[in-house]
């Protein structure tokens, strides 16, 4: 596994405000589960001007 291209990224969690942490992976995308309120988002830049984010709840 490479490790040179991984970045890590900083976003705040829309549900609960929380700042997360986590790192992108080759194809650009990004996964992270929330740690306050256990939401799992997932983020994915489409265009230059479109990023996708999808939110789900765990149970």
């Amino acid at each position: 596994m490479n490790f040179e291209n991984i970045i890590p990224v900083r976003i705040y969690c829309a549900n609960c405000g929380a700042k997360v942490t986590g790192y992108k992976s080759a194809d650009g995308a990004l996964r992270v589960d929330c740690p306050r309120c256990r939401i799992k988002i997932f983020s994915k830049q489409k265009s230059r001007r479109e990023i996708d984010i999808k939110m789900t709840a765990s149970n």
